[in-house]
């Protein structure tokens, strides 16, 4: 879903640690259960897991530094990947900015 064309402009973001995709809404995260364009539905959510393992290692998450294996997927056996290019362009047959109008100004010059 991190290359799909219509994410362009990073909307969806991804977070390797859980292996979930998210929204930004406000302060808080909202978590995505099916992809927005295709429907299918995506993979469970690794938080318990995470938890649960930091805890059998001795680690508060919320006090103790996080080993660096568990600030990525790689803790869960995913290997590190490169996040893929955004252009951060109008997404096509998606966007008309309707507050640009100076290709109409300059026609009627």
């Amino acid at each position: 879903m991190d290359s799909h064309p219509q994410n362009d402009w990073d909307t969806i973001k991804y977070d390797a640690r859980f292996d979930v995709y998210w929204l930004p809404a406000g302060a808080a995260r909202q978590q995505l259960y099916y992809c927005p364009w295709c429907g299918e539905r995506l993979p469970p959510s690794q938080m318990d897991r995470w938890y649960d393992e930091l805890e059998a290692a001795g680690i508060d998450p919320h006090v103790d530094p996080i080993p660096e294996a568990y600030q990525s997927g790689h803790w869960r056996g995913e290997p590190l990947r490169q996040a893929p290019p955004h252009f951060r362009g109008a997404i096509e047959g998606r966007f008309i900015d309707l507050t640009d109008f100076t290709d109409a100004a300059n026609d009627d010059a």
